[in-house]
């Protein structure tokens, strides 16, 4: 009886212990439960822009996620399924490739249930996430893009640097005739480019009948209709900024010659009306660099901007309010955007210059006259294009602009632009579809834009001509091509990019 007693109490406490360990295993190896990821957030967000091109799309959630990667045709971008999907490695974010088109809303849709967590469960909603291309604000930089519209550049005219005296596009007088023909066209502005150092005595005063040479054409150009934007350009100062930076001397030689030279236009022009705008100067560089400068060039034009605006202000009547059009390191739109400091005025505008890609637009030809690069866009020979400055490049460099100046009430324009006529019919075709694109482009981003013109009459590189700046007779294929971009540049209702687009040539 006892050792039975003994046995059972032993038997109980046995059970006991096991009971114990069983408790400690489960509470060791219990597996948690982690649940469905859920959405964070959107790489580029909501409220911020998706522009044409291949883009990269991430989609962030709070745990580590898994996706298969044959449901991929699952996601659809404006109904179209994305061209890949995956996780990178142990991650929380579904990385998506696209191709967005050129409308100005993308939807993106990713439908429940296809990301999972590490125990899989699935995210059991619909990702639904739509960009819109907000329309182009009503202020006072719009307003300025409706006056100017599409424009032109009596170039190489008066812009004559290695000159004594001439003209470089071989037109010793410049008549009212293109400026009327281009009126009809539906331009509203042209650019005079002016180089006057040369034309200065040793007291740095501008000889007279020059001065009224340039005048003289200013007024052909307002009585056929036409807005001016007058300029500083080529001068001996354009390519001094390296030495002015490092030398004091020279920072003050060149300071006083820009505060003479403007006070001087400035006075023989100051009751010219608003048709009538000064651009302070045209591709400020040091020596040859046109890509890179220095903090030091770049604050030095800063302050040459605001020499040459004091002395416009200073000689009063219109000039007072006139709008003044400055530009950063070399016209060169990023380094603008990066270093050009907007003075405190209110009648400023910002001017840059865009030939890209140059091998194509200015350069396309070898030295002995062979094809370098002839074709442009989505459809261009590989070899003889350049990579990487197509379509979806001219949209973001223009979009740019948009952000920094436009929406922020800035007034900017493209100064310069344009593509060379070239010696074939499929080049032609390339060249005629940029300059339509580029256009359209502008007129997304809310630019105004002023194609060069040297009056070159023949192919090949330099070769700009499109209007004879003796008679106004078109150059070229220019009688289709100078509407077409008008068009492109001002129109609000009659196409997008997508019909410039399916119209694109195809490389032989």
């Amino acid at each position: 009886m006892k050792l039975n007693k003994i046995f059972n109490t032993l038997s109980l406490a046995a059970v006991a212990l096991i009971a114990t360990a069983c408790q400690d295993t489960d509470a060791q190896y219990e597996i948690p439960v982690v649940g469905a990821p859920e959405y964070v957030s959107i790489t580029p967000n909501e409220s911020g822009v998706m522009l044409f091109g291949d883009k990269v799309i991430k989609v962030k959630f709070d745990k580590k996620v898994n996706f298969m990667t044959k449901n991929t045709n699952k996601i659809t971008l404006n109904g179209v399924p994305v061209k890949k999907a995956l996780v990178l490695g142990a991650d929380s974010v579904l990385t998506i490739y696209a191709d967005v088109s050129f409308s100005k809303t993308q939807n993106l849709i990713i439908p429940a249930g296809l990301i999972t967590g590490s125990q899989g469960d699935a995210y059991n909603k619909d990702i639904n996430v739509t960009w819109t291309v907000k329309d182009l604000p009503s202020n006072k930089a719009t307003e300025m893009t409706q006056k100017l519209g599409w424009g032109w550049n009596l170039g190489n005219h008066f812009d004559t640097s290695n000159m004594n005296y001439g003209y470089w596009d071989g037109v010793e007088s410049a008549d009212i005739a293109p400026f009327e023909k281009l009126v009809a066209a539906g331009a509203k502005t042209v650019r005079i480019p002016v180089t006057w150092t040369i034309h200065m005595d040793e007291n740095n005063v501008i000889d007279a009948a020059y001065l009224d040479e340039v005048k003289g054409v200013v007024d052909k150009a307002i009585a056929a209709g036409l807005n001016v934007i007058l300029n500083t350009h080529h001068d001996s100062f354009e390519t001094e900024i390296g030495n002015a930076a490092l030398v004091p001397a020279t920072a003050e030689k060149y300071e006083a010659l820009i505060t003479t030279l403007w006070t001087q236009i400035a006075t023989k022009f100051a009751n010219y009306g608003d048709q009538l705008i000064f651009e302070t100067f045209n591709e400020v560089h040091a020596g040859d660099d046109w890509s890179t400068g220095s903090d030091a060039q770049f604050a030095m034009l800063n302050n040459w901007n605001q020499i040459a605006i004091n002395a416009i202000r200073s000689t009063g009547g219109n000039n007072a309010t006139r709008w003044i059009g400055i530009s950063g390191y070399a016209a060169n739109i990023d380094l603008t955007i990066a270093h050009l400091t907007i003075p405190a005025d209110d009648h400023v505008m910002v001017g840059v210059h865009c030939y890209d890609p140059y091998a194509f637009c200015l350069h396309p030809m070898n030295d002995d006259g062979s094809a370098a690069v002839n074709s442009w866009g989505h459809n261009a020979d590989a070899k003889k294009s350049v990579s990487g400055a197509n379509e979806e490049y001219i949209i973001a460099q223009l979009y740019k602009l948009r952000t920094a100046y436009i929406e922020k009430g800035i007034p900017c324009y493209l100064g310069e632009y344009g593509c060379v006529w070239q010696s074939t019919e499929s080049a032609n075709a390339f060249r005629k579809y940029y300059l339509e694109f580029y256009c359209r482009a502008a007129h997304l981003a809310g630019i105004p834009m002023f194609v060069w013109d040297n009056n070159v009459k023949t192919s090949g590189n330099e070769a700009n001509g499109y209007i004879d700046h003796a008679n106004g007779a078109w150059l070229n294929d220019s009688e289709t091509v100078v509407p077409m971009m008008v068009k492109a540049c001002t129109d609000n209702s009659y196409y997008d990019f997508d019909t410039i687009w399916t119209h694109s040539p195809a490389a032989e």
